[in-house]
């Protein structure tokens, strides 16, 4: 908890760094809450229990097994909770659709969604919301499809590219070849994040972007597209990436070469923050900026008081992208952990020592049933 703390209170780091933004996406003050407790009017029926269903995009890489385990130590923990089902269209929107249809047959009180296109699933959602089914959208928005949901809880993508495509920009004093590890082809997460960073690099006219290659946040598929980057640049002096596995490969990469260090982008993944420890003294620095694993768990918290009726916030919360530094990087790191676990969490420590001790990597899930597919 006092990890968590202060990453969470690093996002004073992002206010500051987003000060000199001059495009017309320029990230706003919210005064959503930066932290996923979430505080109740009212103290919850007692007794009152609730079926919850979740429609995820896609568990293709280590931050999304992680997001499905802190959603199911959340409702496996909640006494208001008797049913919970989890599916995974792995990214096919026509899986999706029937995946929400199957949910609203199932008769679930709460409809918890990460909308793959918001355009195209918004008239299965309007018909949950319709039945009286609460709506409860995460980080990617549905708000520019319809309004029929009840709360939506995403995190500021365009910041988090920003942010760290603005370090980067300052590590190398205005001057400098970067490379870009992006995410994947077409997802909104991937494309606003690419956004802030071009913002970023337009403010600095001594920026050049030499590439950049999606490796879709999966660090197998980054090592390759690095190496190509390489091969074809001998003057890189910086590495912006949408995601921190990615910077793993690339770092992993990079040692290989024998190259001097240059600064890059990372997220908060044990397996980069383990090679940014190890390397920082001999000249590797980094800054990791993060969109949380307990999203969708929040959201899950949310809707439970929308159906008590204890709920008094907005509709729309956007959760500030809180950072690490290089001086930071030691309070998060977990040599006792796998590569895959993901240190901005909210799970207890019985669970994350289940899923990530041992060398275990979390996809087996807290159940054993594994978070790839449907459950």
């Amino acid at each position: 908890m006092k990890k968590l703390l202060a990453l969470l209170l690093s996002g004073t780091m992002v206010l500051g760094l987003l000060s000199g933004c001059s495009s017309e996406k320029k990230p706003v003050e919210s005064d959503a809450p930066s932290a996923p407790a979430a505080e109740s009017a009212e103290p919850a029926p007692e007794g009152k229990t609730y079926k919850v269903g979740f429609s995820n995009v896609w568990v293709g890489n280590t931050w999304g097994v992680q997001c499905v385990n802190e959603l199911e130590a959340f409702l496996k923990n909640n006494d208001q909770v008797s049913e919970y089902y989890i599916y995974n269209a792995d990214n096919d929107v026509n899986k999706q659709i029937s995946d929400i249809e199957d949910l609203i047959a199932k008769g679930v009180d709460m409809l918890i969604l990460q909308p793959i296109s918001a355009e195209s699933v918004a008239a299965v959602v309007e018909e949950a919301y319709d039945a009286g089914i609460v709506v409860v959208d995460c980080t990617s928005p549905l708000s520019d499809a319809t309004d029929k949901y009840n709360v939506s809880v995403v995190a500021r993508d365009y910041d988090f590219g920003y942010v760290g495509a603005k370090w980067l920009c300052e590590q190398l004093g205005g001057e400098g070849n970067i490379v870009c590890l992006d995410g994947m082809a077409g997802l909104s997460s991937a494309v606003l994040r690419m956004e802030g960073a071009n913002a970023a690099f337009a403010e600095y006219p001594g920026i050049k972007v030499l590439a950049s290659e999606y490796a879709n946040w999966d660090y197998a598929t980054a090592k390759p597209v690095m190496e190509n980057l390489m091969a074809a640049y001998d003057n890189i002096d910086g590495v912006w990436s949408s995601g921190g596995d990615m910077t793993r490969a690339a770092i992993e990469v990079w040692a290989d070469s024998g190259r001097d260090w240059i600064p890059m982008m990372g997220e908060d993944c044990n397996g980069f923050l383990k090679l940014w420890s190890q390397y920082k003294d001999d000249g590797l620095s980094c800054i990791a900026t993060s969109l949380p694993t307990w999203l969708f768990a929040y959201g899950a918290e949310l809707g439970l008081e929308v159906l008590n009726g204890t709920y008094t916030g907005e509709k729309d919360i956007i959760v500030e992208i809180p950072t690490i530094t290089n001086e930071q990087v030691g309070d998060y790191v977990r040599e006792d952990l796998s590569d895959s676990f993901w240190c901005g969490t909210r799970m207890s420590e019985e669970d994350i020592q289940a899923l990530y001790g041992n060398g275990n990597d979390g996809s087996q899930g807290l159940s054993g049933q594994g978070v790839t597919g449907d459950h």
